[in-house]
């Protein structure tokens, strides 16, 4: 009688081989995820803490220029208070002229503070001009 064949036969080196290889294709699989995972997660946190550094960056500017914007307003607001007494100081400016300027004037205030910039000795021939310009 030949027992050979009712002995439980062990299974192939092969099969074994092929189950150990998809165990560990697997785990190997779920380690890339993990390393996926894990940078993704960082880059995530570094772009973050960039947007975060900009966003404070860009608030920092615009109080800045915020600040300039009412400094410039402040010192514009104080030439339009100071432009009637000046324009009186200007000797042979017309009453008409004065109150022309005294109109014309603040609606530019660039050429405002050019006026409050320049000598009096000038003042008359700038405003006639800028009169005869606007």
């Amino acid at each position: 009688m030949d027992l050979s064949a009712t002995q439980p036969q062990p299974e192939p080196q092969l099969a074994r081989n092929q189950g150990d290889s998809t165990f560990s294709k697997k785990k190997k699989k779920i380690s890339d995820a993990s390393d996926f995972s894990t940078s993704f997660n960082d880059t995530a946190v570094l772009l973050a803490e960039n947007i975060r550094a900009v966003g404070l960056e860009i608030s920092k500017s615009i109080a800045s220029e915020v600040v300039i914007q009412q400094k410039s307003e402040m010192t514009i607001q104080e030439s339009a208070l100071k432009l009637y007494p000046t324009l009186c100081e200007v000797e042979g400016l017309t009453e008409d002229e004065r109150y022309r300027a005294l109109s014309k004037i603040p609606d530019h205030p660039t050429q405002m503070l050019i006026f409050f910039s320049l000598p009096s000795a000038v003042r008359l021939e700038w405003v006639r001009r800028f009169l005869a310009d606007h």
